[in-house]
Parts: C-alpha cells; sequence; structure tokens
C-alpha cells in the first residue's frame, strides 16, 4: 500500500471517530448526570466563589483535573453554560478522532495487520456506545482513551522506548483520572510479563515514572492545600470497602468468572455491553455474543500461543477489570472504555496473527479473522443504535422532563439558597436549583459522611432523620424503613409536596434499555414542615 493511501485511510479513521462522537451529541444531546455535579464546581471556580460545590465549604466534589479546569475555563472565556457544554464536546470529539486514527495507524504500522482488519478494529471502536456517549456526555472518557492508546502505541514501538514521552503520557492519564495509575500499572505489569522484563526497560519506567510525578505533583499540592486531602471526596465518599470485605468479593469474584460461563450474565460482560445492561430490556443473543466476546478477549494472556502483544494487553484489560469488580462499589460506566479499547487491540492483535499465519491454511488466514471482527462490528453497531434510541428518551423524558424539572421547582419554591436537600442524584437537581445540597453518599458534601459514621447506618430516613434538611427528595421505596419510629418522625417533620412520573410514557416507548430510564422515573418532594408556613398544595 502506498503511504498516500495510508494517510488517506488514516484521517479517515479520525473522520469518522469524530463523526460518531458528533452524531451521538447532536442526536441524545445526553448530558451525564455527573457533568451538572462537575461543572457547578467549575462555574464556581471561574466565578471566583471557590473551586467546590456547595459554597463556603471545601470539598473535591469532582475527580477530574482535566475534566474541570477546561470547563472552567471555557466558562471564563464565554460566560454561557451552553456553550461550554459544547464546547467540551467540541474538544473530546477531535481526541476521540486522533483516537481512531492512532488506532489504526498503530495496527499497521505496529502490528503489521492487514489494512482491511486495521480498519474493521478501528470501526469496532468508532460505534463503541459506552465511548462516543462518556465522551460526548460531559466525562473525562476521551482524555482516558487517547492517553491509553497513546501509552499503547509507545510500548509496540520498534524503536528505544523514550522515558519522556512515556513520562508525560502518564502525567496526562493522571490529570485526566487521578486512579490512571491503576491502568499504568496493568499495563506495565503485562508488558514486563509478556513483552519484555530486560533491567534497560525497567530503568526506562522509572524514569517516566519520576517525570509523571514531577508532572502530576502540582494538581496533588494543590488538592492537599485546598481541600485538606488529594483523594477526591467523590473516591472518599464511595470508598467503605475493609479487608475483610476485598476478600470476600475476591472469592465471589473467582467463583464468579466459571458460574458466568454457564449462565445469562457474567463478570466481564459490561466490557462490550450497553450502559447499565443490568436493568434489562436487550436482546438475549446479543447479551450471549458480548458476554463471549468479553471472556476469550479477557483470557488471551492464559493461551500460550497467542502472540505476546495480544497477552500483555489482554493481561492489561483483566487486571483493570478485576480491580473495578472487586474494589469498586459498583462498575460505573465511564469506567469501562478505557479497558475496552485495551481488550480491542487485544483481540485485534490475535486476529492479525491468524491472518498472517504461515502455519495457518489460506482459507482460515482469509475467513476466520474476518468472520470474528465482522460480528464483532454487527454487534457493536448493534449496540451503538440502540444507545442513540436509548439516551436520546433518557435525556428528554429523565434529564429533562423530570430532573432538571425539580431543581427548577425547588429554586422557585426555596426562600433562599441557603435552603438545603437531601438527594442522592445530585447532578441536574443540584445544578438547576442552586441550593445546598446534601447529597448520598456524601460527593458534595461532609454532612452525609458524617451522618453515615455517626449513626453507623446507610439507611436514608436515618440520615434525614438526623441531619433535618429543608428539602427531601427521594425515588419511591427509598424511605423503607424496619423502624417504625422512623417512619412517624420523619411523617411528622415533611410533608409530600409534588410527585413526579414518567413510568407510564416510559413503559409505551420502543426501545432497548428501557429499564435504564425505568429506575429515575419516578420521585417524590418532600418539604420540611413549619408551624408558621403556609399549607403547601400537592403538585402532580
Amino acid at each position: 500500500m502506498s503511504p498516500s493511501i495510508y494517510r488517506t485511510i488514516s484521517w479517515i479513521a479520525l473522520g469518522l471517530g469524530m463523526a460518531s462522537a458528533l452524531l451521538f451529541a447532536i442526536y441524545t444531546d445526553h448530558r451525564w448526570e455527573d457533568w451538572y455535579i462537575t461543572f457547578r464546581a467549575s462555574k464556581n471556580l471561574a466565578e471566583g466563589v471557590g473551586f467546590t460545590y456547595n459554597l463556603g465549604e471545601r470539598i473535591h466534589s469532582f475527580t477530574s483535573p482535566l475534566g474541570t479546569l477546561i470547563p472552567a475555563l471555557l466558562y471564563y472565556i464565554t460566560w454561557n453554560d451552553e456553550a461550554v457544554i459544547w464546547l467540551f464536546r467540541i474538544v473530546n470529539v477531535i481526541l476521540i478522532g486522533f483516537t481512531a486514527k492512532i488506532l489504526f495507524s498503530l495496527f499497521v504500522d505496529k502490528l503489521k495487520a492487514p489494512v482491511w482488519l486495521a480498519f474493521l478494529i478501528t470501526i469496532m471502536f468508532v460505534f463503541d456506545e459506552k465511548s462516543m456517549d462518556f465522551s460526548i456526555n460531559g466525562m473525562e472518557t476521551a482524555f482516558m482513551l487517547l492517553g491509553v492508546s497513546l501509552f499503547v502505541r509507545e510500548l509496540l514501538s520498534d524503536e528505544k522506548l523514550n522515558p519522556v514521552r512515556i513520562g508525560l503520557i502518564w502525567a496526562f492519564l493522571m490529570w485526566s483520572r487521578p486512579d490512571a495509575f491503576i491502568h499504568i500499572g496493568s499495563i506495565l505489569v503485562g508488558y514486563l510479563l509478556f513483552r519484555n522484563r530486560s533491567l534497560p526497560y525497567i530503568t526506562t519506567f522509572f524514569r517516566a515514572g519520576v517525570i509523571g510525578v514531577i508532572c502530576y505533583i502540582p494538581w496533588v499540592i494543590f488538592a492537599w492545600a485546598y481541600y485538606g486531602n488529594p483523594i477526591p471526596n467523590t473516591v472518599l465518599a464511595k470508598g467503605s470497602l475493609t479487608f475483610s470485605n476485598i476478600i470476600d468479593r475476591g472469592l465471589n469474584y473467582a467463583q464468579y468468572i466459571f458460574t458466568g460461563m454457564v449462565s445469562g450474565d457474567g463478570p466481564f460482560i459490561w466490557i462490550f455491553a450497553p450502559t447499565y445492561y443490568q436493568t434489562g430490556g436487550w436482546p438475549d443473543v446479543l447479551m450471549f455474543v458480548l458476554k463471549w466476546l468479553c471472556y476469550v478477549v479477557v483470557f488471551l494472556w492464559a493461551v500460550p500461543k497467542v502472540n505476546a502483544n495480544a497477552r500483555f494487553l489482554s493481561f492489561a484489560a483483566f487486571c483493570i477489570a478485576s480491580y473495578l469488580i472487586v474494589f469498586s462499589p459498583f462498575i460505573y460506566p465511564w469506567y469501562i472504555p478505557a479497558v475496552t479499547i485495551l481488550c480491542m487491540i487485544a483481540f485485534g492483535s490475535v486476529l492479525t496473527q491468524i491472518a498472517t499465519s504461515s502455519a495457518a491454511t489460506v482459507q482460515v488466514r482469509k475467513w476466520a479473522p474476518a468472520a470474528m471482527v465482522g460480528l464483532a462490528v454487527i454487534v457493536q453497531v448493534w449496540v451503538y443504535t440502540g444507545g442513540l434510541s436509548q439516551m436520546k428518551m433518557q435525556q428528554q423524558l429523565i434529564e429533562n422532563g423530570l430532573r432538571k424539572e425539580i431543581g427548577l421547582y425547588l429554586k422557585e419554591e426555596a426562600e433562599s439558597n441557603n435552603e438545603t436537600v437531601f438527594l442522592e442524584p445530585l447532578g441536574y437537581i443540584g445544578y438547576y436549583s442552586g441550593l445546598t445540597m446534601y447529597d448520598y453518599p456524601g460527593l458534595g458534601n461532609k454532612t452525609i459522611i458524617n451522618a453515615r459514621k455517626t449513626l453507623g447506618s446507610e439507611s436514608y430516613i436515618e440520615i434525614i432523620n438526623h441531619i433535618q434538611p429543608d428539602w427531601v427528595v427521594v425515588r419511591p421505596g427509598e424511605l423503607r424503613t424496619s423502624k417504625q419510629e422512623h417512619s412517624d418522625q420523619f411523617a411528622h417533620t415533611y410533608t409530600l409536596v409534588r410527585s413526579y412520573d414518567r413510568k407510564p410514557t416510559i413503559e409505551n416507548l420502543s426501545i432497548y434499555g428501557r429499564g435504564y430510564l425505568r429506575y429515575d422515573s419516578q420521585f417524590l418532594v418532600y418539604k420540611k414542615n413549619q408551624t408558621d408556613s403556609k399549607k403547601i398544595a400537592y403538585g402532580r
């Protein structure tokens, strides 16, 4: 293939990546709940009132430094909320495009894959629903995807590894997500185990680590000085694992690997599956294919005859997936694309091995890789197109038609911005109400974290009775308790003033993944009783 044709195809890959992400943004206008958690801190910083969520309370209420600082800069320039989300989307769309270009070039230049195979693996990425969605809905996913692809490209280089470039990539990943050291370490361990463990490489990685630390340490120093802790409150609030919990979860995970082979679910299906597939509503045949695709790719490292590149990348994906399963309270979907892209490269690498093997017959070399990657592309497109409809309806009915509406209602009814609200879904309601939010488990405040510790309980109704917020926003059933005195105290203190129900509309939708929308389809709003207040009329 001539260099000009290769360059043309690589730029086509970039254009397809950008077009796919932009299509997702324009068609769905999906804005993730966490975007409004992060953007409230970004906006407060740009307006000079503090780099935090609730005014006057220095809480590290976001995870990604870049994902918060860039929107703050964009708001400082534009002073317009809508402009910020779209400019941030454009930044991420460009990053996705370059990730697709790097992926194609990596296969052709580094792995010596046939051009058709390299292009189809790139198409797999272009139609990865979670990668596209979480790159345009306000999360830091595109930064992680670009960083991981750059790191893998460096490791697959035939030239001597450059510690400066690798160190800068590591710093970029850490600025994208502070827990990116898990990804860095997993990829490194896999590389040293299966690709090259010689002393010069270890020395290079040590030097890269020093450069990475130097570039990232300014943020650690700032966060420590400003918030009193360099660890984001988003991690501290969720992290309640003990050593005993970790052992139990690890043992259950080991067992789940085997039981998942004969059950409808599996421990790795989420790598390629739709967002929150657990809520149901997706075809069984699709989930079956996705499960076995994940199983095969995640365990390529255990097959001796598989090439070293596929094995080290598969092992890295296995390590990160194991970390998320055992140590994370829940596998949040925006964590997943950084695992998915490793799986795609490992998958493409083993298909390249088959396609170029001199030991295989012509028919095997030609048709086996084509059939496998073709099936993978089909299921990716299936999930992507289903996700377009699902997230469009999620945005219209749940985000705009319910949570945003609740936030605006609270803003209108509250007598001052100092009024407090207890709830779990902090993003839209907190942003559009502008009130002081006491969210569970405490992403943006310490009040809830302290209450959980004091009470030794995770019960919503116990926490509410303890902290006495002015407003309570809950889903039906979230106030259940086994103790009648808790219910009596709540009923004495609060009055139901508004109810929201989008469930009938959702049940009539003809889309995949309807169960995800159903989860947030109903909310109840309670107001704290005041003896001198006027009687509040019930809403709809």
